[in-house]
Protein backbone atom coordinates (compact mmCIF):
# COMPACT_ATOMS: atom_id res chain seq x y z
CA UNK A 1 0.00 0.00 0.00
CA UNK A 2 1.77 3.53 -0.70
CA UNK A 3 0.69 6.01 1.38
CA UNK A 4 2.99 8.60 0.03
CA UNK A 5 1.33 9.89 -3.33
CA UNK A 6 4.30 11.33 -5.32
CA UNK A 7 5.43 13.76 -7.90
CA UNK A 8 7.97 11.72 -10.04
CA UNK A 9 8.78 14.70 -12.70
CA UNK A 10 10.67 16.45 -10.05
CA UNK A 11 12.01 13.66 -7.72
CA UNK A 12 15.81 12.95 -9.12
CA UNK A 13 17.57 11.58 -6.15
CA UNK A 14 18.65 7.94 -6.78
CA UNK A 15 17.45 6.96 -3.52
CA UNK A 16 14.34 7.94 -3.71
CA UNK A 17 12.64 5.05 -3.24
CA UNK A 18 14.47 4.39 -0.28
CA UNK A 19 13.48 7.75 1.01
CA UNK A 20 9.34 7.13 -0.01
CA UNK A 21 10.15 3.49 1.65
CA UNK A 22 10.62 5.93 5.39
CA UNK A 23 8.13 7.85 5.06
CA UNK A 24 5.41 4.82 4.13
CA UNK A 25 6.89 3.20 7.09
CA UNK A 26 5.91 6.59 9.37
CA UNK A 27 2.30 6.51 8.22
CA UNK A 28 1.61 2.95 8.59
CA UNK A 29 3.03 3.22 11.97
CA UNK A 30 1.33 6.31 12.62
CA UNK A 31 -1.87 4.92 11.31
CA UNK A 32 -1.18 1.83 13.71
CA UNK A 33 -1.28 3.89 17.13
CA UNK A 34 2.55 3.23 16.80
CA UNK A 35 4.59 6.59 18.09
CA UNK A 36 7.88 5.07 18.40
CA UNK A 37 7.96 3.32 15.29
CA UNK A 38 6.74 6.11 13.19
CA UNK A 39 9.85 7.98 15.17
CA UNK A 40 12.10 5.41 13.47
CA UNK A 41 12.08 7.47 10.29
CA UNK A 42 13.85 10.38 12.29
CA UNK A 43 17.69 10.42 13.74
CA UNK A 44 18.25 9.24 16.90
CA UNK A 45 20.36 11.86 17.55
CA UNK A 46 20.75 15.56 19.41
CA UNK A 47 20.65 17.54 16.71
CA UNK A 48 17.40 15.99 15.05
CA UNK A 49 15.34 19.51 14.86
CA UNK A 50 11.18 19.55 14.55
CA UNK A 51 10.12 23.02 13.89
CA UNK A 52 6.44 24.02 13.76
CA UNK A 53 4.41 27.27 13.61
CA UNK A 54 4.71 26.58 17.41
CA UNK A 55 7.78 26.50 17.77
CA UNK A 56 11.37 24.06 17.68
CA UNK A 57 11.79 21.15 19.21
CA UNK A 58 15.33 20.14 19.49
CA UNK A 59 16.25 16.13 20.43
CA UNK A 60 14.86 12.55 19.50
CA UNK A 61 13.92 12.03 22.84
CA UNK A 62 12.02 15.27 23.62
CA UNK A 63 10.70 15.25 19.81
CA UNK A 64 8.96 11.79 21.16
CA UNK A 65 7.73 13.44 24.19
CA UNK A 66 6.31 16.30 21.72
CA UNK A 67 4.23 13.50 20.09
CA UNK A 68 3.13 11.77 22.99
CA UNK A 69 2.10 14.76 24.36
CA UNK A 70 -0.09 15.71 21.75
CA UNK A 71 -1.45 12.09 20.66
CA UNK A 72 -1.91 10.66 23.83
CA UNK A 73 -3.99 7.72 21.89
CA UNK A 74 -4.72 6.60 18.09
CA UNK A 75 -8.14 8.15 18.57
CA UNK A 76 -6.06 11.21 18.72
CA UNK A 77 -3.28 10.45 16.12
CA UNK A 78 -6.22 9.64 13.54
CA UNK A 79 -5.28 8.80 9.85
CA UNK A 80 -2.46 10.20 8.22
CA UNK A 81 -1.41 10.52 4.50
CA UNK A 82 1.60 12.17 2.86
CA UNK A 83 0.71 13.58 -0.54
CA UNK A 84 2.50 15.68 -4.08
CA UNK A 85 6.16 13.95 -2.52
CA UNK A 86 8.95 16.11 -4.21
CA UNK A 87 12.46 14.90 -3.60
CA UNK A 88 15.73 16.28 -4.67
CA UNK A 89 19.51 15.38 -3.81
CA UNK A 90 21.27 18.17 -2.04
CA UNK A 91 24.68 15.88 -1.94
CA UNK A 92 25.01 11.90 -2.04
CA UNK A 93 24.53 11.67 1.58
CA UNK A 94 21.43 14.45 2.06
CA UNK A 95 18.51 15.02 0.54
CA UNK A 96 15.58 17.15 0.58
CA UNK A 97 11.57 16.05 0.58
CA UNK A 98 8.92 18.28 0.50
CA UNK A 99 4.76 17.60 0.50
CA UNK A 100 1.52 17.84 2.31
CA UNK A 101 0.36 16.12 4.81
CA UNK A 102 -3.17 14.94 5.73
CA UNK A 103 -4.85 13.89 9.06
CA UNK A 104 -8.23 12.25 9.15
CA UNK A 105 -10.01 12.10 12.65
CA UNK A 106 -12.92 13.90 13.85
CA UNK A 107 -12.18 16.23 10.78
CA UNK A 108 -9.78 16.74 8.32
CA UNK A 109 -6.49 18.75 8.96
CA UNK A 110 -3.57 19.13 6.84
CA UNK A 111 -0.73 20.87 6.09
CA UNK A 112 2.97 21.34 4.51
CA UNK A 113 5.99 19.55 5.59
CA UNK A 114 9.65 20.09 4.64
CA UNK A 115 12.31 17.44 5.17
CA UNK A 116 16.08 17.30 5.58
CA UNK A 117 17.40 13.61 4.89
CA UNK A 118 20.58 12.41 6.08
CA UNK A 119 21.74 8.96 5.31
CA UNK A 120 23.13 7.19 7.73
CA UNK A 121 24.54 3.52 9.12
CA UNK A 122 20.82 2.60 9.57
CA UNK A 123 19.72 3.92 6.36
CA UNK A 124 17.69 7.63 5.29
CA UNK A 125 16.58 9.20 8.62
CA UNK A 126 15.22 12.66 8.75
CA UNK A 127 17.41 15.22 10.41
CA UNK A 128 15.18 18.35 9.93
CA UNK A 129 11.17 18.89 10.02
CA UNK A 130 9.64 21.41 9.26
CA UNK A 131 5.78 21.12 9.12
CA UNK A 132 2.97 24.13 9.22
Amino acid sequence: MLSCKKDNSNSNTPDKDQIIAVLDEQVLNWNQGNIEGYMNGYSASDYLQFITKKGRTIGWKNVLDRYIKSYPSKKEMGNLQFKNLIINNISNDIAHAYGNWQLEKDSIVGGSFSLIFKKELEGWKIIIDHTW
